[in-house]
This record gives structure tokens, C-alpha cells and sequence, in this order.
């Protein structure tokens, strides 16, 4: 029995999904013959009795044309095309609101949220001339379609993404650092775990929930910097009422 296979060979001819369920599958299985059959099933769109038809050297030689792909680190692409609709990346990083930032820190770091995550760094592009673009205001609705975008355009910008954490994170080095007052840090830990971000928006509402949606509009660097500020304020009276006493 003659099996056709068509072995993607770009990053860009898989899905986000795709990767997902591999990822998933590798969990489970983490090596071994069922894991090859499961990855050609996968990415090569065969039921997965076929794959179990291939000759051994077929397997081997369609597991390592995939291995190789997955293994190369795609470029960031700005825009791309989605069932007839252009997305763009978010055109500034740095302008970014507080509550879009919140929701890729939340899910970039699971791959099966990432969907998630992509569907706060790209949106609708709604005007574009002479290079530049604008895209759709975020909102959290339907981040389910982001499963069928090409897996390069979300490796890349998720490269770009973390990238772009990083600096922040150094950039606001003090505001980051878990730290405690009182020299409980195991409890300070256990707080920001169980709380993390809720907690810094209730700080930039003044304890006021009714101000919470308002808060996660404002710019990131708005926020970080007060926070910041806030932090490093208190330690320093802190500090000094220890002094005192």
C-alpha cells in the first residue's frame, strides 16, 4: 500500500495548534516509536494507523526533516494573513497598556494558552499607509483563532516579546526583585505568587476596585514607574522607622 505524505518543510506551514498538540503529545509520551507516529500524524495530516505503515527508514527520515524545522528560530514578521483578514503585531512594544501586558506575561509562558498571548500581540490591522499600520484596540474576545496561525509568526514574535520582558525587567530591576520588609521572604514570595498581578493594580487604583478596568488602560511604563517609586518609598520609611526604634 503506497501512503502520500506531504512533510511541511517551513515553520510557516504548521499551525500554532499543530505545535500545541504536539507539544502535548511529547508530555505525555515524551519518546519512542508512538511519539514519531503522533509527530508525522501531527504536522503531516496522515491518520495515525498510516504513520504506523511507514518503514522504519521513512519514519526516521520524516522525524528528522520535522526535528530540523522545529529546531530553527524564525525571524519576527510584523503582519500576516489569517482567513482573509491582516493581522499586525503591535506597531510600539514600549506603548502598550497594562492590562495587554498583564495578559501575554500571563500566557506566554504556557504553550497552550499561547493562542492567548498572540491574540494580544497581534490584531486587525485597520489602516496601513506608507509602512506604517494601525491595528483593532484589544480585547480579550476569541483568541481562539490565533490557533490556526502559521507556528513562525508566533515562535518569532514570541522571541521578539520576551526579548522585550527582558528589558523590562531590567529596566525596573527594583520593582521585580521579591523582596520583604519585615525579612519574611518565603511569605512575600507566596503573596506575590498568589496574587502577582492583582496586587499591583490594586496598589495603582489606591485599593478602589472600581477603578481596576480604568488602571489596566494606562500605559506600562506609566504604571512600572509609580510602582516603582511606591516600592521603593516604602522601603526607605520602613527602613527608617526601624532605625528609630
Amino acid at each position: 500500500m503506497q501512503i502520500e505524505i506531504n512533510v511541511p518543510t517551513s515553520l510557516n506551514e504548521i499551525t500554532l495548534e499543530q505545535y500545541q498538540k504536539f507539544l502535548k503529545a511529547s508530555e505525555e509520551t515524551p519518546e519512542g516509536s508512538f511519539l514519531d507516529a503522533k509527530m508525522i500524524e501531527i504536522f503531516c495530516g496522515i491518520p495515525l494507523s498510516d504513520s504506523y505503515k511507514l518503514k522504519m527508514s521513512s519514519v526516521q527520515a520524516i522525524v528528522d526533516i520535522l526535528t530540523d524545522m522545529l529546531n530553527e528560530k524564525p525571524a519576527h514578521i510584523d503582519k500576516f494573513s489569517l482567513d482573509g483578514v491582516q493581522y499586525g503585531f503591535i506597531p510600539d512594544l514600549d506603548e502598550m497598556s497594562l492590562g495587554e501586558y498583564v495578559d501575554l506575561d500571563g500566557n506566554a509562558s504556557d504553550w497552550q494558552k499561547m493562542h492567548v498571548a498572540m491574540n494580544v500581540l497581534y490584531r486587525p490591522v485597520i489602516t496601513s499607509k506608507k509602512g506604517k499600520y494601525n491595528i483593532k484596540e484589544y480585547t480579550a474576545d476569541d483568541p481562539e483563532k490565533m490557533k490556526d496561525m502559521p507556528l513562525g509568526v508566533a515562535l518569532g514574535s514570541l522571541f521578539f516579546f520576551l526579548q522585550f520582558r527582558t528589558g523590562v525587567i531590567e529596566a525596573y530591576d527594583s520593582l521585580f526583585q521579591q523582596s520583604s520588609r519585615d525579612g519574611d521572604y518565603s511569605r512575600a514570595a507566596n503573596f506575590g505568587e498568589k496574587w502577582g498581578w492583582y496586587s499591583s493594580i490594586f496598589s495603582l487604583a489606591g485599593g478602589d476596585v472600581g477603578k481596576f478596568e480604568d488602571i489596566t488602560k494606562l500605559k506600562i511604563h506609566q504604571c512600572f514607574t509609580f510602582l516603582s517609586f511606591t516600592k521603593e518609598k516604602a522601603e526607605i520609611e520602613a527602613q527608617q522607622i526601624k532605625r528609630k526604634f
